[in-house]
């Protein structure tokens, strides 16, 4: 029975997989409006009904491509060893993960996916009861763990996550809206990586070691 149940449910991540990724193609060409479902369906090669047995509608197959494009499984894993991992390394290999956002056809579209969201209210809604809340909540955790150890810094944990979260987030978001003509393309991957890490870990005012 145990192995019938996990047999199930890689099917059903497969199957959600597939989907989402074909969504994601037809969101990125045709925006949330224009899309429908039944050309999600043929994208992803399956019948209208099989996308109704994993999704209740257009909306919340939306957000679960927006959630997967920002919230990837080694993203997660990387968070979840925060309390426990050398907090300078697991900054880096987060900017790491982020970074490679930037590379994803779909992903380019971001900007303007996020702008659905935000004039749709009741996506805007659907966004942060399944992803915001959650997201923060957990966040939220983690950080009080890390100020109890000593690693953090003592501060309110519900800005503190929010304000790190907009921040990689508003520069993955420029990086892509700058494209080509982006300063940052004068840098290697490594020294932009290592000085978002940097500046993540310790911020803008110089450590006393660095002051001349």
């Amino acid at each position: 029975m145990a192995d019938r149940e996990l047999r199930k449910q890689r099917i059903t991540k497969r199957r959600r997989e597939q989907l989402t990724a074909a969504a994601g193609e037809v969101f990125a060409r045709r925006g949330y409006a224009a899309a429908t479902i039944p050309e999600i369906a043929a994208a992803a090669g399956v019948a209208v009904g099989t996308i109704y047995n994993y999704y209740p509608g257009k909306r919340e197959l939306f957000i679960a491509v927006i959630k997967d494009l920002i919230i990837t499984v080694p993203l997660l894993d990387l968070i979840g060893k925060m309390p426990e991992a050398d907090i300078a390394v697991t900054f880096r290999s987060i900017m790491q993960n982020r970074f490679s956002l930037v590379e994803d056809e779909v992903a380019a579209r971001l900007p303007s996916l996020m702008g659905e969201i935000i004039r749709d209210p009741e996506l805007k809604a659907l966004w942060g009861e399944q992803f915001l809340q959650p997201f923060f909540t957990k966040m939220e955790g983690i950080y009080r763990a890390m100020m109890a150890s000593g690693q953090f810094r003592r501060m309110e944990p519900a800005i503190a996550t929010r304000a790190i979260g907009g921040l990689i987030l508003g520069f993955l978001i420029l990086r892509i809206m700058e494209g080509e003509a982006s300063p940052v393309n004068r840098l290697s991957r490594e020294e932009v990586i290592d000085t978002m890490a940097d500046f993540v870990g310790y911020g803008l005012v110089a450590r006393p070691e660095e002051k001349p």
